[in-house]
């Protein structure tokens, strides 16, 4: 017979009635026995009877051994009844005395989490990702509500924030509202900000503010207005070293000023202070070439990052009042020591100025500790990095590796530290850059079946790795296909020399640089070669002979050493022998040419290699400059370069192969001999060629076999 769960919790409880009462029953004729056991020696036997009877009314019986009355059982007892709160459940656990039961979180309840973010200076947006009517019903009672069908949004105005958090409060557990932090909502507070005003153009050098084109001033008039902490994050070639002499300038009671810039450009920044600020003697501008140089007069003092590093204590006493970081993605590792001097120089400071044209090279991590120069008080990693870089904990630590929230990033960034224009907005009559992808030769690339092996094993190496050793494996990989491009990259290079115009070709490893050297000293071509091994004071001398020599008609530069600093407009046509692994360093090496300055389009040409580690990078950049655009940081679209085939001088043997391999032939296959003996078979009937068809075999053939001077070369190359 089965019972019900009523019947098992009634029956239940029964048995633990007759078990309390049995207690009880014990505990009672203890306590009745030692009284009697006392009483023994001075009263009689059946006076000790009565007593015993007297003090145990209930005598021990069945009826007593399981709780009261055998009539009663399988029925509930009042008393008990009356205690017990409601009915008891089967096998629970009962509850403590005078326990108030914990709040238990609805394990089953699907929660809604609504993220919300600014998208204006006056409205936030919220996203969900999940129905609840309630919460839609609290949307609708808003006054700023705006709902968009598209994207199924519902933004809101500032004003309404808090009241949007008290009433989505209400459906807690059910609803989770996940909020603005507190430092964002400061900035956001006070509404939109006007223009800065010009009037304070009117205190600078009015030598400089003549040079100044209309949005060059508009940044000298936004850094002034943060009170000479801001970042100019122009796009490259619009003038950032001009507005930062400028807002120097301005602040010149605030002086001595340190430059700190890359090796390279400390002669043109000397030069360039020089040129815009004549009123400055010749011999309070010092460069910083020692930790053994006398800096305790000079009033403008212009040092690389490196000697910044090395001297860290020397001008941390001279105590420098203006700082100027050119270049100031240079500082995005908070954990090097060359940033740690910086931020203990920017803390000093009144006024610091940040200059980049690419702020930050692939990730938003990368910004904050420039946004922390600036503003040491705004935020802290923590805040920052769970914010803006989908900060999380890891078995390994604090991940800040991420990306989120990136259009509030740009809206702050432009709002309290950060002004930026780009070539498109503000140099219309600037000429226009065209992008293009060039697929290099693979005749050049497979010479042997030992290099194509070892690409094959480093490729697998690569997609079967993780972690550190899958970036090794990538690093090594990209060495290689440096290796198997030269002879590729050189064999097109003959091409691009006989269009007669002037080109910049960048590349990255020397054994790259050495083969385009060999192979343009072999054709006599007048170049320019700029690495990092080519000293700073000669640099000035080889670009000036590139942009006036009209016979200097190439520049080989090194893609690390040269992406800024110099000024290439005589260049018209831009090729990339080799890929960076940063979207921002090869935009940069674009504007050494698209700049202010050039008259004429620029093409820019990236040579790639298929079944290379062109394939993996070229995607890894997209995948970089889709975010960086996001932030507002990138305006460079990679995707949008058109596809080319380099041009082949050799003609197509494959289909001679091809006709050459019949079924009962006994030469080896694809060897010339047979392709000279059979290039001439008999044809079907039913396809016979014509005249034209055997007019261009014929003449692909002798084109195949025509000697070149620099086959030899390209074959043999020496890498």
């Amino acid at each position: 017979m089965s019972c019900t769960s009523e019947e098992i919790a009634e029956k239940r409880r029964i048995a633990i009635e007759r078990l309390n009462a049995r207690k009880k029953c014990l505990e009672s004729q203890t306590n009745s026995s030692g009284k009697a056991t006392t009483e023994r020696s001075n009263v009689l036997p059946a006076q000790a009877a009565a007593a015993a009877g007297a003090n145990n009314k209930t005598p021990l019986t069945i009826s007593t051994f399981y709780g009261g009355n055998q009539s009663s059982f399988g029925k509930s007892s009042s008393s008990f009844q009356t205690k017990r709160g409601s009915p008891a459940l089967p096998y629970a656990k009962p509850a403590p005395k005078n326990a108030t039961p914990s709040k238990v979180a609805p394990v089953f309840v699907r929660t809604v989490t609504c993220a919300c973010s600014i998208v204006s200076d006056t409205r936030f947006v919220v996203e969900t990702n999940g129905f609840n009517e309630q919460m839609i019903e609290i949307f609708k009672q808003i006054p700023s509500k705006s709902y968009e069908p598209n994207t199924k949004k519902w933004t809101f105005e500032m004003k309404d924030y808090s009241l949007l958090q008290e009433r989505i409060a209400t459906l807690n557990p059910h609803v989770v509202l996940g909020g603005i932090p507190k430092f964002v909502m400061q900035e956001f507070a006070s509404g939109p900000k006007p223009k800065p005003s010009r009037i304070c153009l009117n205190a600078i050098e009015p030598s400089i503010v003549e040079s100044l084109l209309a949005f060059q001033k508009e940044g000298v008039a936004f850094a002034i207005d943060k009170g000479g902490r801001a970042l100019i994050a122009d796009e490259m070639g619009l003038g950032k070293t001009y507005q930062a002499i400028a807002v120097a300038d301005f602040y010149q009671q605030d002086w001595p000023l340190l430059v700190c810039t890359t090796a390279s450009t400390r002669d043109s920044w000397a030069h360039k202070i020089r040129q815009l600020l004549p009123h400055i003697p010749v011999h309070s501008i010092a460069a910083l070439n020692s930790g053994q140089d006398y800096i305790g007069e000079c009033r403008v003092l212009i040092a690389s990052y490196s000697m910044m590093e090395r001297c860290g204590e020397k001008l941390l006493d001279r105590g420098f009042g203006m700082l100027i970081f050119d270049e100031s993605h240079t500082l995005k590792n908070f954990k090097a020591k060359c940033t740690t001097v910086a931020m203990a120089l920017a803390k000093r400071a009144r006024r610091v100025v940040l200059l980049s044209g690419t702020p930050a090279l692939s990730r938003p991590v990368e910004l904050f500790t420039q946004l922390q120069m600036l503003d040491g008080k705004f935020c802290s990693f923590k805040e920052y990095s769970t914010r803006y870089c989908a900060g999380k904990q890891s078995n390994f630590g604090w991940d800040a590796t991420g990306q989120s929230n990136l259009a509030e990033l740009n809206l702050l960034l432009a709002r309290k530290f950060m002004i930026r224009r780009t070539k498109d907005e503000v140099m219309s009559e600037l000429t226009e850059k065209n992008r293009e992808t060039v697929v290099l030769d693979p005749s050049y690339l497979w010479t042997n079946e030992e290099v194509e092996g070892n690409m094959s094993s480093y490729a697998a190496d690569y997609s079967t790795s993780k972690g550190r050793q899958r970036e090794e494996a990538l690093i090594k990989y990209y060495s290689v296909t440096a290796e198997a491009k030269a002879p590729a990259v050189c064999a097109y290079l003959k091409e691009v020399v006989k269009e007669n115009k002037k080109f910049i070709v960048f590349a990255h490893h020397h054994v790259m640089l050495d083969a385009i050297e060999k192979s343009l000293s072999k054709q006599k071509v007048d170049f320019i070669r700029i690495d990092g091994s080519t000293r700073s004071d000669l640099r000035g001398a080889l670009v000036e002979r590139f942009q006036s020599k009209a016979t200097c008609r190439a520049a080989v530069l090194s893609l690390k050493a040269c992406n800024a600093g110099i000024t290439l407009t005589a260049a018209h046509l831009v090729l990339f022998a080799e890929l960076d692994w940063n979207p921002s360093t090869l935009a940069q090496a674009e504007s050494r040419a698209h700049r202010i300055g050039q008259a004429d389009n620029v093409t820019v040409r990236y040579l790639l290699a298929k079944k290379t580690a062109d394939d993996i990078i070229w995607t890894m950049l997209q995948r970089k400059q889709e975010t960086l655009s996001r932030v507002g940081l990138c305006n460079e679209d990679f995707s949008d370069a058109s596809s080319v085939q380099a041009p082949c001088n050799a003609g197509n043997i494959e289909p001679f192969l091809n006709k050459s391999l019949s079924p009962g032939s006994g030469s080896r296959k694809g060897t010339l001999d047979g392709f000279v003996q059979r290039s001439s078979p008999a044809v079907p009937p039913k396809q016979q060629p014509t005249s034209s068809t055997k007019s261009k075999e014929n003449a692909c053939f002798d084109n195949f076999l025509s000697p070149d001077d620099d086959d030899d070369d390209l074959a043999g190359l020496e890498l």
